[in-house]
């Protein structure tokens, strides 16, 4: 949230992350987000722009609340898995409003995008350092491992109809979550542990 939102501004961005998670970009409504703000249309063109900008305020705002929550360091790697799945489990309308970005719009048009590049080129940096410590076998690509990670934590979440198939069971019970998670981590620490290289 905006370190300078008001009340009203508050409002206005709960009831927008409901509706662009719910809608999408191009099914959202203005005047709905305003009624469910108690707020004035005209005030969130005022503020935000138009929906395409709105959206983007929007994102990025539940981008820095992860951010702020789910951090990659060098020695915590394989944890960094269960934390973002956790994060994610726990804030559905993040994992709606990245789907709808995908689904909406070209990758090089995603909001804020030289920002967040910066901020995952940091995450590749910690795994990179990672690799340098002995953490993570050198021989994987930093970018990839992240990629990973990241597929790893969240694709549960996106396709749980997928998840449910395969597991034969619903896979958002919190017993079912626990368990996933562990399965996470502990794989995350097999796949990425170095290999010992035999002599030639």
């Amino acid at each position: 949230m905006p370190r300078d939102a008001t009340p009203a501004k508050k409002r206005i961005l709960a009831a927008a992350v409901a509706e662009f998670a719910e809608h999408g970009i191009s099914g959202a409504r203005i005047d709905r987000i305003a009624t469910r703000a108690e707020a004035n249309k005209r005030a969130i063109y005022d503020h935000f722009g138009d929906k395409r900008e709105l959206f983007g305020i929007v994102l990025a705002d539940q981008l820095d609340r992860l951010a702020g929550e789910v951090e990659l360091h060098a020695d915590r790697i394989p944890e960094f898995v269960g934390e973002l799945f956790d994060y994610c489990a726990a804030h559905p309308e993040l994992v709606r409003l990245v789907q709808w970005e995908a689904l909406s719009l070209p990758a090089n048009q995603a909001p804020n995008h030289a920002r967040r590049s910066a901020s995952y080129q940091a995450k590749v940096d910690a795994i990179t350092e990672a690799q340098r410590r002995g953490h993570i076998d050198p021989g994987l690509d930093p970018r990839r491992i992240l990629l990973l990670l990241i597929g790893m934590a969240e694709w549960t979440l996106y396709v749980p109809q997928l998840a449910t198939m395969i597991a034969g069971e619903p896979t958002n019970t919190p017993e079912q979550r626990t368990d996933h998670r562990a399965f996470l981590v502990a794989l995350a620490q097999q796949l990425l542990q170095p290999r010992n290289h035999p002599e030639p």
